[in-house]
């Protein structure tokens, strides 16, 4: 299993870019990074991976569809890019990740029959913190292709893994937060670590 951080938003709500955003002494993406590579071969899909790259970050590659703006578009890139039949997906803007979410999606038993595996915490289904399958592909390209770029659309052939199930694996219900807004940023202010 690969894992690909999906950096290819504009961080309209947030006013500024996310992912360099400052994170325990260093920018959020590079954090985010480091701590997913000790899990699984990681990249970053990316609209501009240049500044990346500068950062350090060895393994960018660029969004398959460079105009269009959308979790979907990093899937199915990542999906394309990958060898594996499975895949880890993660938004850039996830400070409170847990490693006991990584430990869990590398043990997981996946099976063919569903195209994704979604976390609901929070009371939230977080579908850039989910698992999926290459058998999404062509999908995802009919979908995007029609301008439909809503993961909900599938959710039909997603498995949900339930929060309660989650916390019995040590997952905090902050594991998927997504630092959205300068007033996400507060909060997080209030967790840092």
């Amino acid at each position: 299993m690969n894992a690909y951080i999906l950096a290819g938003g504009f961080s309209r709500r947030m006013g500024r870019d996310k992912t360099l955003l400052p994170f325990k002494g260093k920018p959020l993406i590079v954090h985010l990074y480091g701590l997913v590579s000790r899990y699984f071969p990681t990249y970053v899909v990316a609209k501009d991976g240049e500044k990346y790259l500068k950062l350090g970050i060895e393994n960018v590659i660029s969004d398959a569809f460079e105009k269009i703006q959308s979790p979907a578009v990093g899937i199915y890139t990542g999906l394309k890019h990958s060898p594996h039949r499975f895949n880890l997906f993660l938004s850039a803007d996830l400070p409170l990740l847990c490693p006991a979410y990584l430990q869990f999606v590398k043990d997981y038993p996946y099976e063919d029959k569903f195209l994704g595996f979604v976390p609901t915490l929070g009371g939230k289904k977080h579908y850039t913190c989910g698992v999926y399958s290459k058998k999404l592909i062509p999908l995802l390209e009919e979908s995007i292709k029609r301008g439909e770029l809503s993961l909900k659309a599938f959710e039909n052939h997603f498995y949900l893994w339930e929060e309660n199930f989650l916390k019995r694996h040590g997952v905090s219900p902050k594991c998927c937060f997504n630092l959205n807004t300068p007033r996400d940023l507060e909060f997080l202010k209030l967790h840092e670590v």
